[in-house]
């Protein structure tokens, strides 16, 4: 359980980079490039691996026998898109809000389909992050709007991240990780093309600068690392627990653009820092005792 504790831990503080990267990138190119590059590279880049540890066959097979690995790298796209279209209609504050809504229904999908039922500490846990991650994003539950149009887009994306995890652990399972992420980035990048060609926007080749081409390269490398000790992660701990230790990753994002952009970290979310890693542990000290 360690092992896939610190797999989730990097893959969650990998996603906040890539999301400072990503925010530096498109300075010198659009969202649906950018995406489309870092996908595609991620997608040469795992066939590369594949072939060379010899498993193209591994790959038709599971094609052939799960129709799941489509439907995770359709969903992965959908959820993206819906996080993106509900910017347009809502607010920050409700996007920070709504979109860790992937805790509680991973919460509800654990319990209806596998009874999974937390302890109080794991509970104590749980508030103890979400309080921290709420001085982080200093989020104002006043400014708060269910009401507003986007954040019907934002419940619906924190779904179907809870949905494609539990596909990905239940079944599956038996596909190992590298091709369950070939498969995931393909459908990804097949979408997005599709997206870049009807926008237009697949003849503009970006006039970026040498450092924006870098940080691509670095976000392709990074983005291959998450799919792996992401799907890892998955493999050890229960799904609720890995949307948990990804509760990290806004932190991880306001640190990095902190550093990279020059932003201003007050003390409040220093507290909050301290107080979602205080819940990481508590969280992880209840359940490695559940399994002691």
């Amino acid at each position: 359980m360690k092992t896939a504790m610190i797999n989730g831990i990097v893959s969650a503080t990998l996603v906040g980079v890539l999301l400072s990267l990503a925010k530096i990138c498109f300075s010198g190119m659009s969202v649906i490039l950018f995406m489309l590059i870092v996908l595609g590279g991620t997608h040469l880049t795992l066939l590369a691996i594949l072939l060379v540890r010899r498993e193209g066959r591994q790959v038709l097979s599971a094609g052939k026998r799960y129709p799941e690995l489509y439907l995770v790298g359709v969903l992965g796209t959908t959820l993206r898109l819906l996080q993106n279209w509900g910017l347009d209609l809502s607010s920050p504050v409700n996007a920070a809000i709504l979109l860790r809504g992937d805790l509680l229904f991973s919460l509800i999908i654990g319990y209806l389909l596998w009874k999974q039922k937390l302890r109080r500490l794991e509970w104590a846990g749980m508030g103890t992050m979400l309080v921290g991650v709420t001085l982080v994003l200093q989020i104002s539950w006043q400014r708060f709007r269910l009401g507003s149009g986007g954040n019907i887009l934002f419940l619906g994306s924190a779904f179907l991240v809870a949905v494609n995890a539990e596909i990905i652990k239940h079944r599956l399972g038996q596909v190992e990780n590298m091709i369950v992420a070939y498969f995931n980035s393909g459908m990804s990048l097949i979408l997005f093309l599709s997206g870049a060609a009807w926008t237009g926007e697949l003849g503009a080749f970006p006039r970026a600068g040498m450092l924006i081409w870098v940080l691509v390269f670095t976000s392709i490398i990074f983005q291959v690392i998450q799919y792996r000790c992401y799907y890892r992660s998955l493999e050890g701990l229960p799904t609720w627990l890995v949307r948990v230790v990804h509760l990290i990753t806004p932190i991880i994002a306001m640190v990095t653009s902190a550093w990279w952009l020059h932003e201003r970290i007050n003390m409040a979310q220093i507290l909050g820092m301290l107080v979602v890693a205080g819940g990481i542990t508590l969280i992880y000290g209840a359940h490695a005792k559940s399994y002691s």
